[in-house]
């Protein structure tokens, strides 16, 4: 009980800190778990396994429902160029230098795919901050992360994943659902608006743990099924405003700082060998400087802003996290990679997020 209790005490801590220093929270969270990962047995906490995936999916859900549906389809192509090169530039360069390394194509496939993401999770909380979730170019910036998720997942699927039967029963069951569920949940906000029994919210939450069962079955990302079913739902939210931000209030007060502080446990000093860090001397460098200037350049070409935004995005999109992480624990849990080659993967997609951070705060991006 004790150890649960200094999880939530380093939460709240780290929260006080980014507020006093003007640090994303969501990467203070990540440094608080990275802590407190590796002075407690977070592994045998099975309810923050739950609560993580469930904050995951939470931020996805909030982040889908910020997509103006006009302002995607002016700036799709945009936005779908932007996404392109910003993840098969430093796939190809992430590649090429891992198989330099290993001689193997299944471990150096993976080890791009685990690289070359963007992490959208960690992206929506820090637009939000920044006030730019308003702006049209935040809904751009959205889009082009989300894109890139895809395009993770379409990549390790095609890779790795053997399809059955099953999964295309499960692939047709969940289309059935994603297509009904805004329908039903239109003539529940009408019928119990604002009601004492928050049946709306709960209806919500229920939609959200019925992601996580579909995805866990038909090898498809749970942020990339609640960003779409937020995209699906975000009309219809319009006229219910306080619905969001009821959920807004429980998914970032309780539910994805446990998700960030789980990403961050992830990393565990114990586990750095000499091999790992010679892994991650050559592959951290690579993959923060291939994300940052693919990012940056053809943002910059494609929009024609300033010096300042094009370095924003291009520091933004090195924020690796949720399917980095995911790619590398599908990798190990498959025998593909090793235990070393799976901790220079994590220690490079949280370090690529704490250095963008703080580059970006020094510079004042």
């Amino acid at each position: 009980m004790m150890n649960e209790l200094l999880v939530i005490l380093l939460i709240v801590l780290f929260g006080i800190v980014s507020l006093e220093a003007g640090f994303s929270t969501a990467v203070l969270e990540i440094v608080a778990g990275m802590i407190g990962g590796n002075l407690l047995d977070v592994s045998s906490f099975r309810w923050m396994d739950f609560i993580a995936n469930y904050g995951l999916l939470g931020l996805m859900f909030l982040a889908g429902l910020e997509i103006d549906k006009d302002e995607l389809r002016k700036h799709f192509r945009r936005s779908s160029i932007l996404a392109l090169a910003a993840y098969f530039i430093p796939f190809i360069l992430v590649f090429s230098s891992s198989f330099l390394l290993i001689s193997d194509l299944r471990k150096s496939a993976l080890i791009a795919i685990a690289l070359s993401t963007t992490s959208l999770a960690l992206l929506y909380p820090i637009l939000r901050e920044r006030g730019l979730l308003n702006l049209e170019i935040g809904h751009v910036i959205l889009s082009a992360a989300m894109l890139i998720d895809v395009l993770s997942m379409i990549s390790l699927t095609l890779v790795f994943a053997a399809i059955d039967y099953l999964s295309i029963i499960f692939l047709l069951m969940l289309v059935a659902f994603m297509w009904h569920a805004p329908r039903l949940g239109r003539w529940l906000f009408a019928r119990y608006r604002e009601n004492l029994s928050e049946i709306e919210l709960k209806f919500l939450l229920l939609v959200l743990l019925a992601l996580l069962f579909f995805a866990e079955r038909v090898m498809i990302s749970e942020a990339v099924l609640a960003f779409m079913m937020g995209f699906l739902f975000s009309e219809i939210l319009e006229e219910h405003g306080l619905i969001v931000e009821k959920l807004k209030g429980i998914i970032f007060a309780f539910f994805s700082p446990i998700f960030f502080f789980k990403a961050g446990s992830y990393l565990k000093f114990s586990s750095l060998s000499l091999e790992s860090l010679i892994y991650i001397a050559i592959l951290l460098p690579i993959a923060l400087l291939a994300k940052y200037y693919s990012a940056k350049i053809v943002f910059r070409k494609l929009f024609g802003v300033g010096e300042a935004l094009s370095r924003f995005v291009g520091l933004s999109f090195n924020l690796r996290l949720t399917f980095g992480i995911v790619a590398a624990l599908f990798g190990l849990e498959l025998g593909v990679i090793s235990l070393e080659i799976y901790t220079a993967i994590i220690t490079v997609i949280i370090s690529s997020a704490i250095i963008s951070s703080l580059v970006g705060r020094m510079s004042g991006s």
